[in-house]
């Protein structure tokens, strides 16, 4: 899968961008050629969308990015659905686990907050922008038009602004309890990593790296959370998150296998049928007749 981040910053004489502290700030227009594209990052994106339509999905979810939209997704992959016949422009800003912590901390140390316990939030965790916090993003938006790029302490002050004015907002809570979940761990979480992407086409070096992990650290740590080699889990379940697409949903096959993460439709029906002991065509006509007697 294409790592975006990868993809806009060594690019830079394609999209407006700006490094500061490990975050890189980038300005594109319509990066997109595909209707469909299957991407990840290992930051945190938040993003802006200028004009122009996308939709994005993950996890079995859909959200709809439209003009004075702003999103927060979380590191991890995703499919985005471009919107042809529109000038899609957008800002958005990839920042760490490690700087998110300190801003968190910061926010809730300046603010004499306390960490307060986390709930569940969604993979993609949709921003209620104020008039202040508009103020600063269009801030931020014009430096890319300028000759000579902000210092880096320009920027980073802008970014506290903006993100400071969108965490003050009280709409935004569910942002607040997934940087406090970040705060609260010293590493990346394995487990939340894993299970919010599996189904995806991702290589174990992608595994590690959305991880804050190298390879060998991930093969060892994964080992110890799951008791089993990383290839081996990944595969036992995609084939049982294909099997409930079978038996739930009108999805072909084709579409079955891209959505379960497998890279072909004969690789997919083989091992299927060694599992299950049926290829996925018989499978699912066997569920359709047991639904129906």
């Amino acid at each position: 899968m294409l790592n975006v981040y990868d993809f806009l910053k060594y690019r830079p004489e394609l999209y407006k961008q700006f490094t500061c502290k490990d975050m890189l700030f980038a300005y594109y227009e319509c990066p997109q050629v595909r209707m469909v594209d299957d991407i990840y990052t290992h930051y945190n994106i938040f993003t802006f969308d200028i004009s122009g339509r996308k939709r994005f999905h993950r996890a079995g979810k859909s959200w709809l990015f439209e003009p004075g939209n702003g999103l927060l997704m979380k590191k991890g992959a995703f499919y985005q659905e471009m919107y042809f016949g529109g000038d899609y422009r957008s800002v958005s800003f990839y920042v760490p686990d490690n700087y998110l912590r300190k801003l968190i901390k910061e926010y809730h140390k300046f603010n004499n907050n306390k960490l307060l316990p986390t709930q569940p939030t969604e993979p993609i965790i949709e921003l209620d922008l104020s008039e202040t916090t508009k103020h600063f993003l269009q801030s931020i938006i014009a430096y890319f038009s300028e000759q000579s790029p902000p210092t880096e302490e320009v920027l980073e002050q802008k970014f506290y602004e903006l993100a400071f004015s969108i965490m003050a907002n009280p709409a935004n809570q569910n942002l607040i309890s997934y940087l406090n979940s970040i705060a609260d761990q010293s590493k990346t979480s394995l487990f939340d990593v894993i299970e919010s992407n599996y189904m995806y086409n991702l290589s174990l070096s992608d595994y590690a790296r959305i991880s804050n992990r190298s390879l060998a650290t991930f093969k060892r740590d994964f080992k110890q959370l799951f008791n089993t080699a990383p290839a081996k889990w990944l595969i036992e379940k995609r084939l049982d998150y294909a099997r409930t697409l079978l038996a739930t949903t009108e999805k072909n096959i084709s579409q079955i296998v891209f959505d379960s993460g497998f890279e072909n439709n004969s690789h997919f029906s083989r091992i299927f049928k060694e599992k299950f002991g049926a290829s996925p065509v018989h499978y699912r006509k066997e569920q359709n007749h047991s639904i129906m007697a």
